[in-house]
């Protein structure tokens, strides 16, 4: 295989988009479906719900943020954005010659960007698929972002200087990894595990990671605002709960998801469709993938 940004092979092609160098999946054939992973999650964490859906016959693109999988990092000056990301996903659709409307599908923290994309861009898209969104019930910041930022990148460089004085080169990655995400029926494969070694946990993924936590609560308010001003699109919109064992933590998570769906109202007054996973623990992506699959399925008509 070809070079990556980091010296060794890499699982698709790397493109430049938007002053980054990207790391794009792009395979099958058929209506597209563009994959968003979660906060802290890379391309691999999403290769079980990916196999089910090449079987439908969708043509499925994922990327890697900046930071993630093997795309390039950010700056230290670099903000996160909700608007940033959103511009990012239509260039990686650009980029791979997808100009009609696509699914979206987003796990997680990326239900944001799915939303924002709908809002901003409705004729390019055929669905939207949040899958155990991050939906808050109230507006907060505990920190500027900026200084979130910052402190980020200050974080991960003063562990690097600890961990190599304590002759640590090379931080915890797969088997954290498989503490995090739960594995699909057929277990992980063995290149989930490889990459997993290669990029979970390291100084550059965590950086992304923190980074991106701490603009959460401003691209939660930039969203806020997009819901005053752009409508989301007359499409199948669909909020996917991964609901837990516990019985009160269970009853609170389907409540605080339903009134998320309630938020998605389209200029038609058509409501988002709710389907509850059950019990799922929050990476359903990967533990329940034929699940998921179903769902996106069904949207298309499938």
């Amino acid at each position: 295989m070809p070079d990556g940004p980091d010296g060794g092979d890499r699982a698709g092609i790397v493109i430049p988009v938007g002053g980054h160098r990207l790391h794009v999946i792009d395979e099958g054939e058929g209506l597209s479906v563009l994959l968003m992973a979660a906060l802290g999650s890379n391309w691999f964490d999403l290769d079980a719900l990916t196999v089910r859906l090449l079987r439908q016959g969708f043509r499925v693109i994922r990327y890697d943020r900046p930071g993630y999988g093997l795309s390039s990092p950010r700056p230290p000056d670099e903000m996160p954005g909700l608007l940033d990301e959103v511009d990012r996903m239509r260039m990686v659709l650009d980029a791979v010659g997808v100009g009609g409307p696509v699914l979206i599908v987003g796990h997680s923290l990326a239900s944001l960007y799915v939303e924002a994309f709908g809002r901003v861009y409705p004729e390019r898209s055929a669905g939207l698929v949040m899958v155990d969104g991050s939906f808050v019930l109230a507006p907060w910041r505990v920190v500027p972002a900026r200084w979130g930022v910052r402190a980020a990148h200050r974080a991960v460089r003063v562990a690097q200087s600890v961990t190599a004085a304590m002759g640590v080169h090379r931080w915890p990655s797969a088997g954290v990894w498989t503490l995090v995400v739960p594995p699909p029926p057929e277990g992980f494969t063995d290149d989930q595990r490889r990459w997993a070694g290669r990029v979970f946990g390291q100084p550059r993924f965590m950086t992304a990671l923190l980074a991106e936590n701490a603009v959460f609560a401003t691209m939660d308010r930039d969203l806020r605002d997009l819901r005053r001003t752009h409508q989301l699109p007359d499409v199948p919109i669909d909020v996917v709960v991964a609901s837990p064992r516990m019985p009160g933590w269970r009853h609170f998570w389907e409540w605080k998801q339903r009134r998320y769906a309630q938020t998605l109202i389209t200029a038609a007054g058509v409501e988002a469709h709710v389907d509850v996973i059950s019990p799922a623990r929050h990476f359903v992506v990967s533990q329940r993938p034929d699940e998921v699959a179903a769902i996106i399925g069904r949207m298309a008509g499938g």
